[in-house]
């Protein structure tokens, strides 16, 4: 083969390991897998149950021996892919969340004028589950498909926010025109669809904000809290109904950054416009 052919193979290799490391996360090992704490009761997932674990355990270490392989061509790569203008933050093959996720909007309902409450009645809230877009206690076909999208755009835009949110914001007395804009037209969307659909000509929205949720996931190779998921599952059986109305008592607007417990979610105030 002439040592143009050996130039081009060289380059085509080269460029492919470029851009594959571009495309993996290597930065965060899985954890350890080892066998489940106890077996399934479901006669199938008991069968398979042993197998996937000793499978599970096989391949976990390879992410973690493919880092150390790849160490010394992570930089050169780095500064490859900066030339040629393929740089990307794509990641298709990132370490999925540690925690459930969920994200809720909470809409503060008053009179549309400010003539008194008798235009509007007594103030009250309306709180709608927004992440994830499909319910979890239904099977996921073609329209899972779909509401991915929208998941993925919805976790996208809290990493933008919380990287581009500076610490020092969280505290009690931060202002909404402080915090980045990341998280608005999320708020936005559903406040105006909640409010075309739910509100009476006299009502409007007074305030807006956006709570992110966390609940703890078991990890590889455990079995999950049944009791504690069937709980969880209870509590978002009301959200999967529409957003849940409050009309009891006077709204109280929380300090910023304040925090909530549901079942075993916890969730805390990321984000406001008044």
């Amino acid at each position: 083969m002439s040592a143009k052919r050996w130039a081009l193979s060289v380059f085509f290799v080269w460029h492919v390991i470029a851009t594959s490391l571009g495309s993996l996360a290597l930065s965060d090992p899985l954890p350890p897998v080892g066998a489940s704490e106890q077996p399934d009761p479901n006669l199938i997932a008991a069968t398979l149950q042993p197998a996937l674990d000793s499978v599970a355990a096989i391949v976990t270490p390879l992410p973690e021996a493919l880092a150390r392989a790849a160490g010394p061509l992570r930089r050169p790569a780095a500064i490859y892919r900066d030339i040629i203008g393929t740089s990307q933050n794509w990641k298709m093959f990132s370490i999925p969340p540690q925690v459930h996720q969920y994200l809720r909007v909470r809409y503060y309902v008053g009179p549309r004028d400010d003539a008194g409450q008798t235009a509007g009645g007594t103030p009250w809230t309306a709180t709608e589950l927004v992440l994830p877009a499909h319910r979890e206690d239904r099977v996921r076909l073609f329209q899972a498909y779909r509401d991915s999208f929208r998941d993925k755009a919805m976790t996208v835009a809290l990493q933008r926010f919380h990287r581009n949110r500076d610490d020092r914001l969280i505290k009690p007395d931060t202002a909404s025109a402080e915090l980045p804009d990341d998280l608005a037209p999320i708020g936005r969307y559903f406040a105006r669809r909640f409010e075309r659909q739910a509100l009476r000509p006299n009502e409007r929205i007074v305030r807006m904000e956006i709570w992110y949720g966390v609940a703890p996931m078991a990890p590889p190779g455990t079995t999950p809290d049944r009791a504690r998921a069937d709980a969880r599952q209870s509590a978002l059986r009301e959200y999967y109904a529409g957003p849940i109305p409050n009309h009891f008592g006077r709204p109280v607007y929380p300090v910023y950054h304040a925090g909530e417990e549901e079942s075993d979610i916890t969730w805390v105030l990321e984000y406001f416009e008044p």
